[in-house]
């Protein structure tokens, strides 16, 4: 699927970059919007805990109908609407990652949007709009928010630490105790905020000192992985091409922690 969807290296990332953060703020504002509105009639369950709204499918089609405007015929794959076009490069979107955050009023859910080439991971952000937030990397440039550039938290005690920790319905809820259980065995603080990309976002701004969740989706966390790169963490992950066919584990850390987060990632992977 990758490769056929991936033909050729992108030589203006900056453009684009500049094209997708403008993108993912006018999505998310209209979300936003759409939630002020949203009938609980329009709301449809795609498995437990698992709900699709029309702000979800509206959103995603506003970013798929911007980025056809400006790079027409790219590839796209986002949550909702799967795998489109023939580009080159590919094109990562979830209109509103924690969506059950989203419906029930509460303000971590993002949009989340990456852009990859025959590179890998080139250029994402994250924009939660509800928060006032919003964050964003390119490949080799640095990461980013409205105040300046991004560096992960400094902390080297686990004692000090927190980390946050997603429940996957596909790792099972054992996976998700193991991984508790064993943050405070080890001394650290935790949490669980509904949204990977918001979770992620917390991570790159020095908010936690990691994030781990035992089964992702590429569109959950493409952004996320980039910017969380480039603003100094140590990521475990799936390799891009398994990450956009199957998705996969993901542990990001601060440097400072990472061998007491790492702990906590091989619990909750052991089966």
């Amino acid at each position: 699927m990758v490769a056929s969807l991936l033909r050729e290296e992108v030589s203006d990332l900056s453009s684009r970059c500049r094209e997708l953060v403008a993108i993912a703020h006018e999505a998310g504002e209209l979300a936003l919007g759409l939630r002020r509105d949203l009938k609980r009639s329009s709301i449809q369950s795609k498995g437990p805990q698992d709900f699709v709204s029309d702000a979800d499918l509206a959103t995603e089609r506003f970013i798929r109908n911007r980025i056809a405007e400006v790079f027409p015929e790219e590839a796209v794959l986002g949550e909702e609407g799967g795998a489109t076009g023939d580009g080159v490069g590919l094109w990562i979107i979830d209109p509103i990652d924690g969506t059950t955050n989203y419906l029930h009023g509460l303000e971590d859910w993002a949009v989340s949007i990456a852009f990859a080439d025959q590179k890998g991971l080139a250029c994402g952000a994250i924009v939660a709009p509800a928060l006032g937030i919003s964050v964003w990397a390119e490949r080799g440039v640095g990461a980013y928010c409205k105040e300046g550039s991004l560096v992960v938290s400094g902390c080297g005690e686990a004692a000090h630490a927190l980390l946050l920790l997603g429940r996957s319905e596909r790792a099972g809820r054992k996976s998700y105790l193991r991984g508790v259980e064993r943050t405070l065995e080890l001394g650290m603080e935790y949490r669980r905020v509904g949204s990977a990309a918001v979770s992620l976002l917390q991570v790159c701004m020095a908010r936690a000192e990691g994030y781990i969740e035992a089964h992702l989706n590429p569109w959950d966390v493409a952004a996320g992985l980039l910017v969380a790169r480039e603003a100094g963490a140590i990521v475990h992950a799936p390799n891009f091409a398994e990450l956009v066919a199957q998705g996969g584990p993901v542990c990001v850390a601060a440097p400072g922690v990472c061998p007491e987060v790492e702990r906590v990632f091989d619990v909750m992977i052991s089966g």
